[in-house]
């Protein structure tokens, strides 16, 4: 680099020298030329490792005010050809028919020159010595920027003689000039400094209203009009010019400047109506977007509508509480403490009640009245009621028609006789025969108690009738530690390949068919059942299942539906709070270490290769295509362009570049189609970019690109360690946990055989 910039130093010195000679040189006869605004500058380009670049590469120069920092003052890029050792020559300025702008050093104040190649990052800012201050001797040949002949009057002086003014207008069209109208001396009573000048009259110069402070502050010491863009018709109306503010933000991912671009604008509300009227509105454009609508406007009159997701701090001020007509309530009010009641003017026993329109003082059509009778519904042979009615106080008497017997003898219950008397009687322990039996209230047995058979219909039926309370109709309980104990088994050993039967069904009108519950119900499904549920497996325990599914060479489960409203097969959901990262949904293969995993955040990680399947040979055979995968979550377009005399700008779509982030550095792969220099990518912005041919070609060619950018969302995700996932094992309850399976169990009548325990299914859904 120090090598780099004595050769730079060296040749601005010596192009230095031959401008100030040709300065030197010039004569008062000469004073139209004007000096060259091209600079020459040598230097040297190298990669990241420091290994010199060359052939022929794309450079940006840049010129700015400071040594580190800031906005640059001026930039272009052209392509420079490098040698061997990555040196080479440029002229600056020579990309613009205007070549540098003299006023870039007309302070006299140091510039700083930086240089980067295509793809490299800005090298080391080098000061500029004597060469470019040069320029401003084009200036010194001007006055105001003007030549000198712009201040000769274009006529004589009052009283020249007609013959001299032919004669000179004769000159001037021989010469081929065009005289300038006539005009009059310029006159001034004297300024005020700082003070802009303007023309109060065509030759008189007054102070205006601006007012300049040192070089960086305009004052306007009146009204500043920005009238409209055009009049208003019925069809259109006009905006007002544009006040403008632009801000420079330094984007580190592309590591440029971007202009950041405010304007305030008065715009047309209402036009062609009788309530026309106007706005004032706030727009905004980055970079080289032309500034659009924020939302954010102010009416005429002073109502400021903001855009969508403003939100404001604090709570907000309370004005006042009012109560309206209709409402049943009385006072508020709009200073200290504000209490509100019901009204207070209904007579006594009546309510307030909704009229249709508001509430209002009524009567309690529910309220007194009096209790005629008490009975009891069917059968109502074995009580009677006594004591009604009851209009106010009163008792009301329950008694047995036949009163039970009081007899009190072990294993006994207590039965009415065919006379009508309830006497007690015993019932076998061992074994208890009936079509039917039938438990109003309760039943409850120990052991093998009840075994009970039928040709046809229900074996045992139990029916809760209550509407309210937690009753059971049937209840089995085990408390052996025992393996294969249970509290309810159910059989159905039919091999009918024409019927289902069914061991155990549980049906619900609402509610839940089978309920199964592992180590006492878990929070997570309190409430979660909805309406309810054929089957609901829970756990609160630790490593337990709430549903175990098992199978030998089948599937060990099935999930069915037929769905038109598009309800999933299967739904799976996890409530966890506390990282994305948790799984929904998790496979695996113990035999070939084969893993998937479903995440809360959509993801899914899989120890394997993510592929899709292909038909071939007219769906005869299907072949896989794996996923090319990446260490990043990179999002790809592709397209085609055309080169038109060198040059092609591209417009990223505007669907995939709002699932990207294309402020952040983004990739461009480019392929032509056909014979040139080659191509190159510059200016890449958040919606667009430049592709230009190598060595500043000219060619018109069509060419296709590839665009790389990371997903909105993922742009700081980079290999993300996923040990944890494939840690956290969802166990299942094994053998050496004491838990012994029981295949093939038999029924508990194993002097039965399997043909009479062959009976239909009684289904629920049939009552």
């Amino acid at each position: 680099m120090k090598r780099a910039l004595v050769g730079s130093v060296l040749t601005m010195a010596m192009l230095c020298w031959g401008i100030l000679s040709q300065a030197q040189q010039t004569t008062t006869a000469n004073v139209d030329t004007i000096v060259p605004t091209l600079v020459k500058y040598s230097g040297s380009l190298s990669d990241i490792n420091g290994k010199p670049l060359s052939g022929v590469v794309g450079a940006t120069f840049l010129l700015y005010k400071e040594e580190q920092g800031g906005t640059p003052l001026w930039m272009e890029t052209q392509n420079v050809t490098l040698d061997k050792n990555g040196h080479y020559t440029a002229v600056l300025g020579s990309t613009s028919s205007k070549g540098l702008p003299t006023d870039l050093f007309a302070s006299g104040e140091a510039r700083w020159l930086a240089v980067q190649a295509q793809g490299q990052a800005e090298q080391s800012r080098v000061l500029l010595v004597s060469v470019p201050y040069a320029l401003k001797a084009g200036d010194a040949q001007t006055v105001g920027g003007l030549p000198a002949s712009a201040f000769v009057l274009a006529t004589p002086a009052v009283g020249s003689s007609a013959g001299n003014t032919s004669a000179n207008t004769a000159a001037a069209a021989s010469s081929g000039s065009v005289q300038p109208p006539a005009s009059s001396d310029v006159t001034t009573t004297g300024g005020t400094a700082n003070a802009i000048p303007m023309f109060t009259t065509a030759t008189n110069v007054q102070n205006s209203i601006l007012t300049q402070v040192g070089t960086t502050t305009v004052n306007v010491v009146g009204k500043l009009n920005l009238p409209a863009s055009g009049a208003a018709t019925a069809t259109k109306g006009y905006n007002s010019r544009p006040e403008t503010m632009v801000a420079s933000v330094f984007n580190s991912g592309t590591s440029t400047a971007v202009p950041q671009t405010f304007q305030l604008q008065a715009e047309p509300a209402d036009n062609d109506t009788s309530t026309a009227s106007g706005t004032l509105n706030l727009l905004y454009g980055s970079g080289t977007a032309a500034p659009t609508e924020t939302g954010l406007k102010i009416s005429n009159k002073g109502l400021i509508a903001f855009s969508t997701g403003q939100t404001f701090p604090g709570a907000g001020t309370l004005t006042g509480v009012t109560t309206a007509s209709g409402s049943g309530l009385t006072g508020g009010g709009n200073t200290g403490t504000l209490n509100l009641k019901l009204l207070g003017t209904c007579s006594t026993n009546q309510i307030l009640k909704w009229n249709g329109t508001g509430w209002a003082c009524a009567a309690d059509a529910n309220s007194g009245g009096t209790v005629t009778s008490v009975g009891l519904s069917a059968p109502t042979s074995d009580f009677k009621v006594t004591g009604s009615p009851v209009t106010t106080t009163g008792k009301l008497n329950l008694a047995w028609n036949v009163a039970p017997t009081n007899a009190n003898t072990a294993n006994a219950i207590v039965k009415r006789d065919a006379s009508g008397n309830f006497n007690a009687s015993t019932i076998g322990a061992n074994t208890m025969s009936a079509s039917t039996v039938v438990a109003s209230q309760f039943l409850e047995v120990e052991g093998t108690a009840v075994v009970a058979s039928a040709d046809n219909g229900s074996i045992f039926q139990s029916t809760a009738e209550s509407t309210s309370g937690a009753v059971i109709g049937v209840e089995g309980d085990t408390f052996s530690s025992d393996a294969g104990a249970m509290g309810v088994y159910g059989n159905a050993p039919s091999t009918s390949s024409c019927c289902a039967a069914i061991g155990v069904e549980g049906f619900a009108g609402r509610g839940i068919g089978v309920y199964g519950v592992i180590s006492g119900a878990s929070s997570t499904g309190d409430g979660a059942f909805g309406d309810g549920a054929g089957v609901w497996g829970d756990s609160g325990a630790f490593f337990s299942p709430g549903v175990l599914a098992t199978a030998d060479d089948k599937q060990a489960l099935v999930a069915v539906n037929n769905s038109p409203s598009g309800y999933a097969t299967a739904f799976f959901e996890n409530d966890d709070n506390t990282s994305v990262s948790n799984a929904v949904l998790r496979t695996e293969s113990p035999n070939f270490g084969g893993s998937c995993v479903i995440d809360q955040g959509g993801n899914l990680t899989c120890t394997g290769g993510i592929s899709a399947v292909a038909p071939l040979d007219s769906g005869k055979r299907k072949v896989a295509l794996y996923a090319i995968e990446g260490p990043e979550n990179w999002f790809e377009d592709a397209g085609s362009g055309h080169l038109s005399n060198g040059v092609a700008t591209i417009t990223l779509e505007p669907v995939f570049a709002q699932t990207v982030n294309t402020d952040v550095d983004y990739h461009v792969f480019l392929t032509p189609n056909g014979d040139c220099k080659g191509l190159y990518v510059t200016r890449k912005s958040a919606t667009s970019f430049e592709v230009h041919e190598l060595g500043g070609g000219t060619s018109s060619l069509d060419f296709d690109y590839r665009v790389l950018a990371k997903r909105k969302g993922f742009e700081n995700l980079r290999l993300a360690d996923t040990t944890k996932q494939f840690e956290i094992r969802d166990h299942l309850p094994r053998k050496s946990k004491g838990v012994t399976p029981i295949p093939g169990r038999v029924s508990p009548r194993a002097e039965k055989t399997a043909a009479e325990l062959m009976m239909p299914a009684r289904r629920s859904v049939d009552k």
